[in-house]
């Protein structure tokens, strides 16, 4: 054949894959490939590219393969097990996570692109074909199931069927309930929610939800999403704080103060040394004040409703404080034990984080 024909890479896996973590990004530095600090590429995975850059903290695991002819990948970012991207161009942003699984690839041309932003979730199971490119905005979740088809063509087009050959562009904050299919030149907007076992063709317009097949427009902006008063979204936070301490307590945990300040520890077992602790403190809105940055050296996380300033948040980094701003929907790059857990909770109620 003259135009060589991508197969499962097992030359690769074979030559690379069985080698520990550490010696295979040795290897791919010495290839010219921008391998961060704390990455983790797991059994029987590899990453082939011409150009390939790779963030911080980045985990790949195992018997998964990235393989394009660009492949930037951001920090923080997480590819489940028996994964497989393969396309000429792939772009992954900060701290998006692809579920077990998955599989993008599939028909293309030579400037085919997959391009995922920051904060993005693809549950598993999922197949995306980005035939001419594959466009997903920042905030967006893909659920289980979900195909985004880049092209049709089976029947032939000299004899009157469609084929075509057209890019998905998928906007910011989007959710793919599990089981859509998506088909090409489909443009769904901003805000949209599109929900399960529904076919999507064409242009669905942002802040709405959209069902069927093919899926239509039934519910929009005010009703869909509702549009609430700083009132409403400051109680509503309140309850996912007690919700989350009530779930420290469940999952065994030693939660100590009824707010804003709580102390959090592992709970005492016998035979063991007192466990490390850890402090919170909430500002949950309701006062309408600011947060008490000054007052926060005895504090190991802060997490505020109230939008935290840039003089504060310099103070905050220099005192090694994990701080959420809930109003910006931002985290500080400082981390602890606590903080992540207080991120995962929070990600139950559709609330995630970009790092500042």
């Amino acid at each position: 054949m003259l135009v060589p024909k991508p197969r499962f890479p097992i030359k690769q896996m074979a030559l690379m894959g069985w080698l520990p973590g550490f010696l295979k990004k040795t290897i791919y530095r010495l290839k010219g490939y921008r391998i961060g600090k704390k990455v983790s590429i797991g059994f029987g995975s590899v990453v082939v590219g011409d150009e390939v850059s790779i963030g911080d903290h980045t985990s790949i695991s195992f018997f998964s393969f990235v393989r394009g002819r660009s492949i930037k990948i951001g920090d923080h970012v997480h590819i489940g097990a028996t994964t497989f991207i393969d396309t000429p161009i792939i772009e992954i942003g900060d701290g998006s996570k692809i579920n077990e699984q998955v599989f993008i690839g599939g028909l293309q041309f030579p400037d085919s692109k997959f391009i995922l932003g920051r904060n993005c979730q693809i549950m598993q199971m999922s197949f995306i074909n980005p035939a001419r490119s594959i466009t997903i905005g920042d905030d967006s979740g893909i659920g289980g199931d979900c195909l985004l088809f880049g092209h049709t063509s089976w029947l032939s087009q000299l004899e009157g069927y469609a084929v075509e050959f057209e890019p998905i562009e998928i906007g910011k904050s989007v959710s793919l309930s599990w089981r859509v299919f998506v088909l090409p030149g489909t443009k769904i907007g901003d805000g949209a929610v599109i929900g399960a076992n529904s076919l999507v063709s064409r242009t669905i317009p942002p802040r709405c939800l959209a069902i069927g097949y093919p899926a239509r427009v039934v519910s929009k902006f005010p009703d869909f999403p509702k549009d609430l008063s700083r009132d409403e979204k400051a109680g509503l936070f309140k309850n996912m704080v007690g919700e989350m301490i009530l779930f420290f307590q469940g999952t065994g945990l030693r939660c100590e103060g009824s707010g804003p300040d709580y102390t959090i520890s592992r709970a005492k077992k016998r035979g063991r040394r007192a466990n490390k602790s850890w402090r919170l403190r909430v500002v949950d809105g309701s006062s309408g004040e600011e947060p008490a940055v000054a007052a926060t050296t005895d504090v190991d996380v802060l997490l505020s409703f109230n939008t935290i300033s840039a003089d504060d948040r310099r103070t905050l980094d220099a005192r090694r404080v994990t701080w959420f701003d809930v109003e910006k929907k931002e985290i500080s790059r400082e981390a602890n034990d606590l903080g992540e857990e207080v991120a995962l909770f929070l990600r139950r109620y559709g609330i995630r984080f970009f790092q500042a």
